[in-house]
């Protein structure tokens, strides 16, 4: 094409520029169809690698749990109670710690709407995240959570190791059913806790072993062992409460029920749709 020397010089520039634009997006155009031939050609077999390599360690392959039966059934319930400036008590919530035939289940605001229960399932080999309300679970391959439940718990037991800021008294209690003695537990440098209530009872026996998720959480409510308070020994917090810094409560949190029988419904995930988190690799 000629160049007309009466063309006006802004018609000459949107040519110009026109002509860029459009050279500009062809090469685009085949950079995208050139990513997209090697991502197909690549990146789908990259994906199915992984895939394969991670199912020959999970679900059915995973080697860790031959047997995938408890020793140890149960049903442990507490409750929660939270307290306003006032001392009145501004909400309440319960959870559950299952043993079942098969699996593990913490059961997280039981009766609340947004209810959810983290499942060990040993025969499924899987992880369940359950949400009640929405009728739906999130599958996963069966991950060893046993430390960071350790870490979790040590957290919330904010126990120090020196035995002298634990003290008797001589105040006995039945609660929920448990001849208890409170102990009182003073925090030497807790910035939101001045002190703790702990209602002990040795009339409860649960002896899980290191297998279980979860027995690292019910740890946490274990009397720790003190040579001053040998009579205590394995001891169960039954209640426990927690005051603020200016000594008013704060939270309260009971053993509310324990029952050496385990509700299967928490390992029957037949009324959920599952989704897979594999199925999204």
């Amino acid at each position: 094409m000629k160049h007309n020397s009466k063309m006006p010089a802004a018609l000459l520039l949107a040519a110009a520029l026109l002509a860029s634009y459009a050279g500009l997006a062809q090469r685009t155009a085949v950079r995208n169809a050139v990513e997209k031939k090697m991502e197909e050609k690549y990146g789908t077999q990259q994906r199915k690698r992984g895939q394969e390599e991670i199912r020959k360690i999970t679900y059915e392959n995973d080697k860790r749990y031959q047997d995938p039966n408890n020793k140890i059934q149960a049903t442990i319930a507490f409750e929660t109670k939270d307290f306003n400036k006032k001392g009145e008590v501004k909400n309440t919530l319960k959870d559950k710690i299952v043993f079942g035939k098969t699996g593990e289940c913490m059961v997280m605001r039981e009766g609340e709407k947004d209810e959810m229960w983290m499942v060990f399932n040993y025969a499924d080999k899987a992880n369940y995240m359950v949400n009640v309300r929405d009728k739906s679970a999130m599958k996963m391959p069966l991950i060893n959570m046993k430390k960071m439940i350790e870490r979790a718990a040590r957290k919330e037991a904010e126990r120090a190791d020196d035995g002298a800021s634990w003290k008797a008294t001589d105040e006995w209690q039945t609660i929920n059913g448990y001849k208890c003695r409170k102990f009182i537990y003073t925090y030497p440098d807790n910035p939101h806790f001045s002190a703790m209530d702990a209602w002990v009872s040795t009339e409860i026996r649960l002896d899980l072993s290191e297998n279980y998720m979860l027995g690292a959480r019910l740890n946490t409510y274990k009397f720790p062992e003190h040579t001053a308070y040998k009579d205590m020994i394995n001891g169960f917090m039954v209640r426990s409460i927690l005051y603020d810094k200016k000594g008013k409560p704060e939270s309260q949190r009971d053993l509310v029920a324990f029952s050496p029988v385990a509700d299967e419904k928490y390992f029957d995930m037949s009324p959920f749709k599952i989704n897979d988190v594999l199925s999204g690799l």
